[in-house]
């Protein structure tokens, strides 16, 4: 099996000490001390389902459907340490273990489960259309692979297997055609789900890339709407916004936030706490000029411009909210301009970010057990060009 090495060096202690102990300065004690991990993974699933479409009416249609998934995972985990200060000292050996400390286990899981929907349509018009969706759906049982967490020297074995999410869903809306160039869609969601499957940090360097934990309810809530427009055969307008809520209802034993790390206990109770990465408010707004006609390389066709604006408001980074992990909000522009034969040829510069904007995508923990953290950043001013060609057999 492949293995996957890590290794520490002598000043490991500066970032790792959680105590004022002169132990941790011990020459040697961290130098070239790692682990050597191997991970083995079996995974097999099968799905059956299907749909219907049943038109009561012309304008009354009720679509059902079924799902039947099973799932089975078998995992084998290894890891061994390495290196360091050979010593026998109980005191040292703590210290060292409390970086990288030998850990295996293996376990086996499988899960079947029924689901379904039921969508409600009717057409009232060419211009009206409403739904309604009732959906239960089901997210495989999971294994975590990256290594486990500890509590008072203990390997929490009992997360190697994650449960599987259940999931509640219903969905009301509209279609609506207001005027002939114009479209306006409302909907309303919400969604309930159990045992919430969701990547946690952990300040332990040997699990450094986190590891999945279950929330035993969540919910989700929100409102959405889009719209377009042809103000002309040249200028075409188009717009969202998204109003969500999403919060713990229920997450007991979940792992402390950054700013708890090294206290008494390593779980908290989180519950009607926010949801990571949902923002409270969230859009976009574009729009794309062009000519009737054009040419380009004796191509006919027609040049375009098109700007596009996304806002998102301020979210948790962390799924245990942590007042230093949460993402200010942001806005970014983008543009692209170019020449689009009606066949073949399309030619056009884009710019993602023209405005620069310094911002985050995610902030999470950093390894070591030192309160500090990381960030993920987002991208900065980019430009490129694109050349399409799009070929078409004829007889």
């Amino acid at each position: 099996d492949p293995v996957h090495i890590e290794e520490s060096g002598s000043a490991q202690w500066r970032l790792s000490q959680s105590s004022t102990s002169s132990l941790w300065k011990t020459p040697g004690l961290f130098d070239g001390y790692g682990i050597r991990t191997t991970s083995r993974l079996k995974t097999f699933g099968a799905a059956i389902f299907g749909q219907l479409d049943w038109a009561i009416t012309e304008k009354f249609h009720v679509l059902p459907g079924l799902r039947y998934n099973y799932d089975q995972k078998d995992v084998d985990y290894s890891r061994v340490t390495y290196g360091g200060l050979q010593t026998t000292d109980p005191a040292l050996v703590a210290l060292k273990n409390s970086v990288y400390s030998n850990q295996a286990f293996a376990t086996k899981v499988d899960e079947s489960n029924l689901s379904g929907q039921v969508t409600l349509a009717y057409r009232a018009s060419e211009k009206f259309n409403a739904f309604g969706t009732f959906s239960t759906s089901y997210k495989p049982i999971g294994v975590n692979l990256g290594g486990l967490p500890t509590a008072g020297g203990e390997i929490l074995l009992d997360l190697a297997r994650v449960k599987p999410e259940y999931v509640t869903h219903y969905e009301v809306g509209v279609k609506t055609r207001p005027a002939k160039n114009a479209t306006a869609n409302l909907t309303f969601h919400h969604t309930d789900i159990k045992d919430y499957q969701t990547q946690v940090q952990t300040a332990e360097v040997g699990v450094n890339r986190g590891y999945l934990a279950n929330a035993e309810k969540v919910r989700v809530i929100g409102v959405e709407f889009d719209g377009s427009t042809r103000i002309s055969q040249n200028l075409s307008l188009q717009g969202a916004l998204a109003y969500t809520e999403g919060k713990y209802v229920s997450f007991k034993n979940a792992p402390v936030p950054l700013e708890e790390t090294g206290g008494a206990s390593a779980f908290k109770d989180i519950s009607g706490g926010a949801l990571p990465g949902i923002s409270k408010w969230a859009g976009s707004l574009g729009g794309e000029l062009s000519t009737s006609n054009g040419t380009l390389f004796g191509q006919s066709g027609r040049y375009f411009i098109a700007v596009e604006s996304y806002f998102r408001s301020d979210f948790s980074s962390s799924p245990s909210p942590s007042a230093y992990l949460n993402i200010p909000g942001y806005a970014l522009l983008n543009a692209r301009a170019g020449f689009k034969a009606w066949e073949g040829l399309a030619l056009f510069v884009w710019a993602r970010n023209i405005l620069d904007k310094n911002y985050f995508e995610q902030l999470l923990p950093a390894a070591g057990n030192a309160g500090h953290y990381a960030a993920v950043l987002g991208d900065q001013r980019t430009f490129g060009v694109t050349i399409r060609y799009n070929f078409s057999l004829k007889d």
